[in-house]
């Protein structure tokens, strides 16, 4: 909780509750700080516990007020919610030089409207600082003090609560990851709710990461795509882990802090993770081209068998050439009655033309003797 007001209200108010004689704790557990007879806020203030404001004011910023110029202001108050007693706490703000001129004011540091630290400041013409009060607690009682940041007219103010602090809510994730097919390039992640956002990483069976989400915002998301560093070119078992942003930058330094930053949602100091077998959609792509080779190797064997088959029409075929050459030149007058009689007809046919020659020739050669 912030407030910006002027100095002079905050006086008032805290005049007021004084005069009322009920002071802060009595109606919502805020303690006044300690007079300056008590024991100080911190070791600075414990040295000018008799001095007056006046007193400090010549003691940390014997600057003027400048009462000519405009205030510097203050703006972002930051500061701590609660500590433990006697934790130092850290309260900033960055402080603004309004004018046109350089210029150096008093910027202080106020608890229950009581200066505990004041200092001066130089800034340039309209520029802007971050100033710090480092202040112990040490002294202070439980409870809830108002304090902040102030310059001579503005200020910012916040709440501080000193005792025993509650033990903070363990962040939650929980994280669904199916079995699933995929093209090897990235995952799904069914569901994921992470309490204060973060990161899902993919780990590999050596726990590796493998890849990851940019920043995911806080709550519950659903098919949530997580990109691999490298495809997978076969099927794996795979883990999804949720991961805080520990530094709050937006960015998974898991791996370049080595592990000491962004590291992963735990429940009962076990990360949270969830497991997953992802097959890579391109094998069943790869088995078939190996089941088609393993089909046409029969296919390859069937023409090796129409080999010998075609061997035996090429055979056939030059065998049925060859005879048809011969046949028609020498068997297709004989092919079927001759050549069963060739071989019995040449014989008889030789003998008896050689027979009927010489009886020929020897009747006409005994009539010419005769006559």
């Amino acid at each position: 909780m912030s407030t910006r007001t002027r100095i002079a209200g905050v006086l008032v108010v805290v005049a007021l509750v004084a005069a009322a004689g009920t002071g802060l704790a009595a109606s919502d557990g805020v303690q006044s700080v300690a007079q300056p007879d008590a024991p100080a806020v911190d070791t600075r203030q414990a040295q000018v516990q008799e001095q007056t404001q006046t007193q400090m004011q010549t003691q940390y910023c014997t600057y003027p007020s400048n009462g000519t110029y405009e205030s510097f202001d203050v703006s972002n108050l930051s500061a701590p919610s609660g500590v433990e007693a006697g934790e130092p706490v850290t309260v900033s703000a960055n402080i603004t030089n309004p004018n046109d001129v350089p210029m150096i004011q008093c910027v202080e540091f106020r608890l229950e409207g009581d200066v505990v630290e004041r200092t001066g400041w130089a800034l340039n013409p309209n520029e802007t600082e971050t100033i710090e009060f480092d202040v112990n607690t040490t002294g202070l009682e439980d409870g809830t003090y108002i304090h902040g940041i102030e310059t001579r007219d503005f200020g910012e103010l916040t709440t501080l609560t000193v005792g025993e602090q509650p033990e903070p809510e363990e962040p939650t994730a929980t994280l669904q990851f199916d079995d699933q097919e995929s093209d090897g390039s990235n995952v799904t992640v069914a569901s994921a709710n992470l309490s204060e956002g973060g990161y899902i990483a993919i780990l590999d069976e050596n726990g590796s990461v493998v890849g990851a989400t940019d920043y995911l915002e806080s709550g519950e998301q659903e098919n949530v795509s997580v990109p691999l560093l490298e495809p997978l070119n076969e099927s794996a078992n795979l883990t999804a882990q949720a991961h805080l942003d520990t530094n709050d930058n937006q960015t998974l330094d898991f791996l370049t802090s080595n592990g000491t930053e962004d590291g992963p949602y735990t429940m009962n100091g076990t990360p949270v993770t969830d497991d997953a077998v992802v097959t890579v959609g391109e094998e069943p792509t790869t088995e078939t081209p190996t089941e088609e080779p393993t089909t046409d190797e029969p296919t390859t064997d069937e023409p090796t068998t129409e080999e010998p088959t075609t061997d035996e029409p090429t055979t056939d075929e030059p065998t049925t050439d060859e005879p048809t050459t011969d046949e028609p030149t020498t068997d297709e007058p004989t092919t079927d009655e001759p050549t069963t009689d060739e071989p019995t007809t040449d014989e008889p046919t030789t003998d008896e033309p050689m027979s009927e020659t010489p009886p020929p020739t020897e009747t006409p050669i005994d009539n010419e003797t005769e006559n």
